[in-house]
């Protein structure tokens, strides 16, 4: 799955570097709220460890869940005001994916993995294979279309329709970011100086 997150980021910085962007304007981004992400990260990992094993309920988890998706999403929202157009396409390309998933995930408590894509790619249909955050959907999965329906034999993973939607707006973003000269100012931040 690492591929899946580091892909967009690679992406982004190709269409960035084609398009003349430069990677120094991206380090320069004064973003606000990085320990949210930080923060969301940690909430992932408690839901990983021990590795195979659940953690948490199934209860907690889709709190957890619910509240790691919040906290990502006000870490990109308070910056809004701050990025240009199209990095704040980016990011609401990126907050749809999210959502997409989430639509699934919650009413579930876990991504659902389609049978018929992990019998695609040669695996046994069978949670003992999955990691904490999915299970094999069954009939009474709800919104199942949005769960991991889409397998990519080559990476030996299967993804969903919102995962897609999500690493474009991430691709899309790291591009824009590239392109920003400088932090738009806005009454707020003007004030603050």
């Amino acid at each position: 799955m690492s591929v899946l997150l580091v892909g967009p980021v690679l992406v982004g910085l190709a269409a960035g570097y084609l398009t003349g962007g430069r990677l120094r304007r991206l380090a320069d981004q004064p973003l606000r709220g990085i320990w949210l992400l930080y923060a969301a990260a940690l909430g992932q990992l408690l839901t990983h460890v021990p590795p195979g094993s659940r953690l948490l309920s199934a209860a907690a988890q889709r709190w957890l869940t619910a509240l790691v998706f919040t906290t990502v999403g006000i870490g990109l929202l308070i910056n809004l005001p701050r990025l240009s157009r199209p990095a704040r396409a980016g990011i609401a390309v990126a907050l749809a994916g999210a959502a997409l998933n989430a639509a699934t995930i919650l009413p579930n408590g876990h991504m659902p993995v389609a049978p018929a894509a992990l019998h695609h790619l040669g695996a046994a249909p069978t949670d003992t294979t999955l990691d904490p955050h999915h299970a094999v959907g069954t009939t009474a999965t709800r919104l199942a279309a949005l769960g991991d329906t889409l397998p990519v034999p080559w990476l030996n993973v299967v993804i969903s329709v919102g995962d897609i939607v999500l690493m474009t707006g991430i691709a899309l973003l790291v591009a824009a970011l590239m392109h920003q000269s400088r932090p738009r100012a806005t009454p707020a931040t003007l004030a603050q100086d």
